[in-house]
């Protein structure tokens, strides 16, 4: 789960609901940052265990002049993860850097809010993705980065023995605002997974992020199998062209389903409860990731995972272990 604000009573709130993990945003370069919110985590008895978002990657992405310097620090990140102890660093592909919105204030159930995608709104973007460059990069370029940065830092991960999990972007357009986008479905997650075969290659799988294209996430769980290093759980109501995240038991995702079948594939990562409304009382200073809304989702996920083991004669790491 990623705490936020990273304080010691949200850690604690965190612990007191059953997480155990905890999923951290970059926090700078070297091991000092790392080694700090393992101690944090620790404190509170969570293992830090995974790294996601605001890794700089965009010189990476769009074939840059900085490119060569963000893959060496994306190197020296993945040994820093190693040292501090870490599994797993989930990345994207996205050329707006992050995920995107055009608004942040959709009520839902008792007036918590929401955020939404709409296509016809043409922007601006409402959430803290940090902006795409001037000039669109062309698909099949976007995929020659990717298989360029695949060769040169899963060699690095292997002997670090660090899984890399590519998450899908979000919104699941192919074109987002006149740029390119090209993860966006299932079979672009299997391609990405072939660049570079390897144990370390694999993916985040997203709900929300793959929701929305329509496709069957039970059967995309399935074929992908292995290559699932990460789970992200959120429900969301729509289409990819137009959508709003819910609460994780109101959207038309069915979420037991997804438990059960990551379940059926002998999953045993890290779930990670994803965007959730942001409640009374709170600011929705950063939404999608206010503290109370996701402490309601990680019991909710919880219950399901419990419910998914019991309907099965082999029970999964997160039985005893729930993430």
């Amino acid at each position: 789960m990623i705490v936020n604000p990273l304080t010691d009573i949200n850690l604690q709130l965190a612990a007191q609901v059953g997480v155990s993990d905890l999923v951290a945003v970059y926090p700078g370069p070297g091991t000092a940052p790392l080694l700090k919110l393992k101690q944090q985590a620790e404190a509170a008895g969570l293992r830090l265990t995974h790294l996601e978002r605001k890794v700089p990657h965009d010189q990476i992405v769009h074939g840059l002049a900085g490119r060569d310097a963000q893959i060496e620090q994306f190197k020296n990140l993945i040994r820093d993860m190693a040292e501090t102890g870490m599994e797993v660093l989930c990345y994207n592909w996205m050329p707006s850097e992050d995920w995107c919105r055009t608004s942040c204030d959709i009520l839902e159930r008792g007036g918590a809010k929401v955020t939404g995608f709409d296509v016809r709104a043409c922007g601006p973007n409402v959430t803290d993705a940090d902006g795409r460059p001037s000039e669109p990069t062309p698909a099949e370029a976007l995929w020659d980065h990717l298989e360029r940065f695949l060769n040169e830092v899963i060699p690095i991960a292997e002997e670090a023995s660090i899984k890399l999990a590519l998450h899908p972007d979000d919104p699941p357009l192919p074109n987002l605002w006149g740029h390119p986008q090209i993860i966006t479905d299932h079979a672009a997650l299997e391609r990405a997974i072939r660049l570079a075969p390897s144990p370390a290659n694999g993916i985040c799988y997203c709900t929300g992020s793959l929701g929305p294209t329509g496709e069957d996430l039970v059967d995309g769980i399935k074929r992908l199998g292995p290559a699932i290093h990460f789970a992200h759980v959120r429900n969301v109501r729509g289409s990819r062209e137009r959508f709003q995240e819910t609460w994780h038991d109101n959207g038309d995702l069915d979420l037991f389903a997804v438990i059960q079948a990551l379940h059926s594939i002998g999953f045993d990562g890290t779930v990670r409860p994803d965007h959730a409304p942001s409640m009374a009382g709170e600011s929705n200073e950063t939404p999608g990731y206010e503290m109370q809304g996701r402490l309601f989702a990680s019991g909710y996920l919880r219950g399901l995972m419990q419910a998914a083991a019991r309907t099965s004669s082999v029970l999964p790491e997160w039985e005893t272990s729930p993430h």
